[in-house]
């Protein structure tokens, strides 16, 4: 393996923050999903 790209901690946890976040929004996208078609939903 290489060399590192960085060993700058702060820059570190931003990456992992980051994606942590996007992580995070895209369950959160999921599930709207889910409850947009959502096969079990009483029918009005």
């Amino acid at each position: 393996m290489g060399h590192p790209v960085t060993t700058n901690p702060f820059i570190i946890m931003l990456i992992n923050m980051t994606v942590v976040f996007v992580v995070l929004y895209g369950l959160s996208l999921l599930i709207r999903l889910i409850h947009v078609i959502d096969p079990t939903k009483k029918k009005e």
